[in-house]
C-alpha cells in the first residue's frame, strides 16, 4: 500500500492514549514507521532526534496544544507535512489551515480509508 519503496516514518501526537495506540496501529498497518509522543513538548523532543515525513496532532490538549505545536513545527521545519486531528474545529484551527500552517484536517471520529488516504497524499 505504500506509495514508494522508501519508509517513511510518521509521528503521532495525543495526549488519549487510546486514540494514539489505535491511530499508531493503523497507520503502521500501512508499512509506515511509526512513532508516538504524548504531550507537544515530547513531540518537539522527538523532532530533534528524528527526521519524521509527517506530523499527525490532536488539537486538543493538555500543556502545549495541537495548533502552538503545528505552528512551532512550522518555523523550525517549514516543509514538513503537518496534519490536525479534531473533533472540536474551531475558527482558529480552521483559519491555520486556510493559512497553509496545516496541511489537512482530520474530523474525529473519521474512518479508516479517510486516515490512509490523508497519509498516502501528504507522504507520496
Amino acid at each position: 500500500m505504500m506509495a514508494n519503496n522508501a519508509i517513511k516514518t510518521v509521528l503521532i501526537v495525543d495526549d488519549e492514549e487510546s486514540v494514539r495506540e489505535i491511530v499508531t496501529e493503523m497507520i503502521g498497518e500501512m508499512g509506515y514507521d511509526v512513532k508516538s509522543a504524548e504531550s507537544g513538548e515530547a513531540a518537539l523532543d522527538l523532532m530533534s532526534k528524528v527526521n519524521f515525513d509527517l506530523v499527525i496532532s490532536d488539537v486538543k490538549m493538555d500543556g502545549m496544544d495541537g495548533l502552538s505545536l503545528a505552528q512551532r513545527l512550522r518555523e523550525k521545519f517549514p516543509k514538513l507535512p503537518l496534519a490536525l486531528m479534531t473533533a472540536y474545529p474551531s475558527d482558529s484551527v480552521h483559519s491555520m489551515v486556510r493559512e497553509k500552517l496545516v496541511d489537512f484536517l482530520l474530523l474525529k471520529p473519521f474512518q479508516i480509508d479517510e486516515l490512509q488516504g490523508m497519509v498516502l497524499n501528504l507522504t507520496s
